[in-house]
């Protein structure tokens, strides 16, 4: 009896995303049809091809001989009908995405709205969340992500850098002053980033010139009043006048221009910048549809960055005087 595509192309999602739950939310199936496709696939090889545990499956012997077969293969399956159908500039399927919530509800929610006026057949799930998902346990096809990437085993595609800026309300810095150098940063309140393996820890680096290097930052370690999974309970909270907090120029570049808030700055030091990725799953053959999104993606969110634009990202100075 041939083998069933449906049943190869489940088998392989089970393996590349680790479980009957990620795979079934990846193909939109329900979690019993997963497990009797496998079954059935099981059955008519005659072989066992997962070990199932009660978090995690993994292939036997057998089933790690049947997914690198069939795994390429189905890839350029997929990546010909893609093909075929780009030829008459039609693109179709589903496309499931993750990003960061602030940058997405700002930049990459448009640029995918943009992208799906485009192309009308194609279906996007976006899922923002401030916290790094497993792509492959989640069942996404790509993420857009800010800061240090951490899995060598995803492709990468650079969109640009993320400055950040240390500020406050004007209210804060008349009451409390402001730092005139690093050392004077545990002396304030200040408002952290939960979500980060850093979100304690603020870096910084010589200011612009030859002897700006990533290498010769500082780490500051700083604990203060409160912390936050979310960027934008930061900057609220700074708008209110509750310390110092450390955000990306995307979210605080509109405050600044309102007066809603100032930037600070320490003499002779910057905050570190981080970067901005797009990162999907290595694959034999990239579907038609995500090769066009990304490069749409990276055509619409690209440096020049408008949000460093801002007039008022500069220091303001003078700052107000400490009250006594």
């Amino acid at each position: 009896m041939p083998l069933s595509t449906e049943d190869l192309v489940t088998f392989v999602q089970v393996v590349d995303s680790g479980t009957l739950t990620a795979a079934a939310l990846r193909l939109g199936l329900a979690k019993s049809v997963v497990s009797k496709r496998v079954a059935g696939l099981e059955a008519r090889l005659g072989a066992k091809l997962l070990n199932r545990a009660p978090r995690r499956v993994s292939p036997t012997e057998a089933g790690a001989l049947l997914y690198a077969r069939a795994r390429p293969l189905l890839a350029q399956l997929e990546g010909l009908v893609d093909d075929v159908s780009a030829q008459s500039g039609t693109l179709r399927g589903s496309i499931r995405i993750a990003g960061p919530m602030s940058f997405g509800t700002r930049y990459l929610g448009p640029a995918v709205a943009s992208f799906m006026r485009r192309y009308d057949q194609v279906e996007v799930s976006l899922d923002l969340d401030d916290r790094h998902v497993d792509l492959l346990a989640g069942g996404y096809d790509l993420a857009v992500r800010i800061g240090r990437l951490g899995d060598s085993s995803m492709r990468a595609r650079r969109l640009g850098t993320s400055n950040r800026v240390l500020c406050c309300s004007t209210e804060y810095a008349a009451r409390a002053g402001m730092p005139e150098s690093l050392e004077a940063l545990p002396d304030h309140a200040c408002l952290g980033y939960a979500n980060a393996p850093t979100g304690h820890i603020w870096r910084f680096m010589p200011q612009e010139g030859s002897e700006r290097r990533l290498a010769q930052h500082r780490s500051m370690a700083l604990r203060g009043r409160m912390t936050a999974n979310n960027g934008e309970a930061l900057l609220d909270a700074a708008r209110a006048g509750l310390g110092l907090t450390l955000l990306p120029t995307f979210m605080v570049g509109p405050a600044v221009a309102a007066g809603e808030l100032v930037p600070v700055s320490i003499p002779g030091w910057v905050p570190v910048p981080d970067t901005i990725h797009i990162v999907y799953p290595e694959t034999p053959a990239m579907p038609a549809k995500l090769r066009a999104l990304i490069e749409h993606l990276a055509a619409g969110i690209a440096e020049p960055f408008p949000w460093d634009a801002v007039p008022a990202m500069a220091p303001a100075l003078p700052l107000p005087a400490p009250r006594r």
